[in-house]
């Protein structure tokens, strides 16, 4: 009898594995650790505003969420998932104001302290978040390292 193939047998090589996207993964990193960087410094930056004229907020909240929303959406693969609460926490801080504003029927002179106060404790508080960008960074640094294939 000739050599017959058994399609049961296991493979004599290794098929080689999927490419998993090295080109994609540190831009991803990076437009997610510029976009965290955005909602950090734009916390402080919007909080001077609104404490100066409370009207600025209806620039910079949006603004603000918009950054937070790309954050998202940026930050579902695993490794970047500790974005979600930077950005989870800034469009909570968005809606907060609004509705805040809205169902007090608030006007911007009766908004103003109450409201600058908020986002001045939200501004020192989310600043917290750079040991976030930091950690996410340097274990994004690292995984992208291990990965490379030079063959």
């Amino acid at each position: 009898m000739g050599s017959e193939i058994n399609p049961y047998a296991a493979p004599q090589n290794a098929p080689s594995p999927p490419p998993l996207q090295g080109e994609f993964r540190p831009r991803r990193l990076r437009f997610a650790v510029g976009f965290a960087a955005l909602v950090l410094i734009g916390a402080p930056v919007a909080s001077a505003c609104a404490v100066y004229d409370i009207e600025s907020i209806v620039v910079s909240g949006p603004l603000l969420s918009l950054f937070a929303i790309v954050l998202a959406i940026l930050s579902r693969r695993t490794d970047l998932r500790g974005f979600w609460i930077l950005s989870a926490m800034m469009i909570a801080m968005s809606i907060g104001c609004f509705l805040t504003i809205f169902l007090r029927e608030w006007s911007p002179g009766e908004a103003q302290t109450p409201i600058g106060a908020a986002t001045v404790v939200f501004a020192i508080v989310i600043q917290a978040g750079w040991v976030i960008l930091r950690s996410v960074w340097e274990r994004g640094r690292r995984f992208g390292e291990g990965d490379s294939n030079p063959s």
